[in-house]
């Protein structure tokens, strides 16, 4: 029978819809059974492909970078410091192994919540993105919350090369501080994120912060009670309030700071001392009220010799870092700091042969002071006693010169000792005890070496003394009277050039174009300072920057510290010496490559995360394809990205945990 023509003309048609049909729902099968990815979606339209989750896979633990095409080389204009940077030599590696655990485990209950303080206006980074601004695709992380630290560890202040229980309980002895020293977890490191402490919120602003501070963002309430009697700091309500006093400063802190200018002017807080380091500083009130005179002192102590004190310091916005003189040596260099003071901080310098002592000398200015506020000084127990002979007998050796010891007032004393400014002394003892150093006692590179026996003797002679110290403040931080080597590519030409280039782009770019809030920003790790030169440009404004040389770049620290400025040495292939959540900005300049290179990027990230505070910023100054390499990464811990100039890439940290919606404030 024939078929007839309007049939045969609806045939193509009917056999076309059932094609599509049939298509669209193995499509649609596709997308229910199959795990979507960037990568598995790309045959979407954009449209839809844009608005799809990266889900990441339970397998995937690795940098997997999702490219961006179409975006043409920028040429940058020039950085002295960078193009340095590729010329000198650099320091040795770390040593591999420090003992430790591997990653944490993960727990998905971080049990927080964000809340902005003050109703502040804030900056966003969405606003800025316009303007070419290629968009990469987060890469496919399993970020997880740290959990299950270890006995006495919480996962909220969870400091991986502090709190490697497994490394520290394998320790032979404790006798010298061993266990408050960096023992880091080897491969693989951690990766996981912080979680938030409970009614977490954007901290008190500077300088109210100097005086009170959120209680929720530090809830360590042991202090409160086992210093309840020294006026340290008290809770009110939802703060913590830190009134000023200490264990020394029974009249209050800025009255134990005018006592000593009283007792000694020489001392001239803000004009001749600059830096001062502050050992066992409890929560840093000393060094917080000497921001007022413009001295910059980096305060330490071990982290829970006394709860929390570091993360009280910088949680006030008041510089501090953690650590010990157990068995190695600090992380600053030679003839560091103006001042070093000691209020009843518990070392016992004469032990293991005067090492602990050995060791301030090291970092103390040539002509600098030792400020030392103790028992020992005015009490007259009789093992206050034995350890005041002891300390003279040492002090002696190593040429330090009593400059005055005060009289007891309000049941308080000081003594004052200055180190030599020249090399006499030492030649004319009668006993070579200690020993001076020779050039076969090993590395002066203080990263992971062994505290001194010996000493090492200044660089002046008796004709340079009067020369020794650097001038006045704020001169000193001037390019004309920095100390630079002539040598390699640090050099004052390069110096000179350094200084101009970031005081520009400092003005022209980080103040104008960067979306961030400037006035809601106190704490700031300049994570490659170079010469200090972002951290000069900046010193009109009520901010601290710690200057952080990497280990692997030229060492221009000594020069910092020349500067009036204060930083330290480290490796960012491991964790800082800080409490998670104690800077408000991270910045890192042309480091990312030879990070790279080293270590895994996304504990790099991790790392930066754990330091940020949420709602707070980082950013990395660096190539285009550096920028390409971090910002996904960025991306999946739910930063928000903009790149601007196609050399700066500024990301915002959100409230987001891993299980908890990402937010401004939680």
């Amino acid at each position: 029978m024939a078929v007839p023509s309007s049939d045969r003309a609806r045939r193509p048609f009917l056999l076309s819809l059932s094609l599509f049909l049939f298509i669209s729902a193995v499509l649609v099968l596709l997308f229910l059974f199959l795990e979507p990815s960037p990568g598995s979606l790309a045959f979407l339209p954009s449209r839809v492909s844009a608005s799809a989750p990266s889900i990441p896979s339970p397998q995937q633990q690795s940098l997997t970078p999702v490219p961006t095409h179409g975006s043409p080389p920028h040429s940058q204009p020039a950085d002295p410091l960078a193009t340095a940077n590729a010329e000198a030599s650099s320091q040795p590696p770390a040593p591999e192994a420090r003992g430790g655990s591997g990653s944490p485990g993960a727990d998905d209950s971080s049990g927080s919540r964000g809340v902005e303080a003050d109703g502040r206006a804030d900056t966003s980074i969405a606003a800025a993105g316009a303007g070419g601004d290629d968009e990469e695709l987060p890469v496919s992380v399993r970020w997880q919350t740290c959990s299950r630290m270890g006995r006495g560890v919480s996962s909220t202040d969870y400091i991986p090369c502090l709190d490697n229980v497994r490394a520290i309980k394998a320790l032979r002895s404790r006798r010298h501080m061993e266990h408050r020293e960096r023992h880091c977890p080897v491969a693989p490191r951690p990766r996981c994120l912080v979680p938030l402490p409970f009614g977490y919120r954007t901290p008190v602003p500077w300088p109210r912060s100097r005086d009170m501070i959120w209680y929720n963002n530090v809830p360590h309430p042991k202090l409160v009670e086992y210093k309840k009697d020294q006026n340290w700091v008290t809770r009110s309500g939802d703060y913590l309030v830190f009134p000023g006093g200490g264990t020394q400063f029974k009249d209050g802190v800025g009255r134990y700071i005018q006592f000593i200018e009283q007792i000694m002017p020489a001392i001239q807080w803000g004009t001749h001392t600059r830096t001062v380091l502050d050992v066992g500083c409890g929560v840093a009130s000393f060094g917080g009220y000497l921001l007022d005179r413009n001295v910059i002192t980096m305060s330490f102590a071990p982290k829970d010799e006394h709860e929390a004190q570091i993360q009280f310091a910088l949680e006030r916005g008041i510089p501090a870092f953690l650590a010990v003189i157990g068995t190695q040596k600090l992380p600053f260099p030679d003839n560091a700091f103006d001042v070093v003071h000691c209020a009843r901080c518990r070392v016992h310098w004469y032990a293991n042969g005067g090492k602990p002592l050995l060791e301030l000398n090291r970092v103390l200015r040539p002509g600098g002071y030792f400020i030392w506020s103790a028992t020992p000084v005015y009490r007259q127990e009789k093992k206050d006693q034995d350890d005041w002979n002891a300390m003279v007998t040492l002090i002696k050796s190593i040429c330090w010169r009593t400059v005055v010891k005060s009289e007891v007032v309000n049941g308080i004393g000081v003594v004052i000792y200055q180190k030599p400014t020249s090399n006499f002394c030492y030649t004319e003892r009668k006993v070579n005890e200690p020993p001076l150093c020779s050039k076969t006692d090993g590395s002066r590179f203080p990263w992971y070496a062994p505290l001194d026996s010996c000493i090492f003797t200044t660089a002046l002679s008796s004709s340079d003394e009067r020369n020794s110290w650097p001038v006045l403040w704020p001169e000193r931080l001037n390019v004309k009277y920095a100390s630079v080597s002539s040598d390699s590519a640090y050099n004052k030409e390069a110096f000179e050039a350094d200084a101009k280039y970031w005081k520009q782009v400092v003005s022209e770019v980080y103040f104008s174009d960067l979306p961030l809030n400037w006035s809601s920003i106190r704490n700031i790790m300049d994570m490659n300072a170079g010469f200090g030169g972002f951290a000069a440009a900046l010193i009109d404004q009520p901010l601290w920057v710690m200057n952080v040389v990497p280990i692997d770049q030229p060492d221009t620290l000594p020069v910092i510290f020349n500067r009036g400025l204060i930083g330290a040495y480290h490796d960012w292939c491991e964790s800082f010496n800080t409490y998670p959540r104690t800077y408000d900005l991270l910045h890192m300049s042309n480091l990312l490559g030879s990070l790279a290179a080293r270590c895994d990027i996304i504990e790099v990230a991790a790392e930066i995360d754990r330091i940020l505070r949420p709602g707070r910023w980082f950013v990395l100054k660096d190539k285009i394809e550096m920028i390409k390499k971090m910002r996904p990464v960025l991306k999946s811990l739910h930063y928000e990205t903009v790149v601007i100039k196609k050399q700066f890439l500024v990301a915002r940290k959100s409230f987001w945990r891993p299980g908890k919606p990402a937010s401004r404030s939680g």
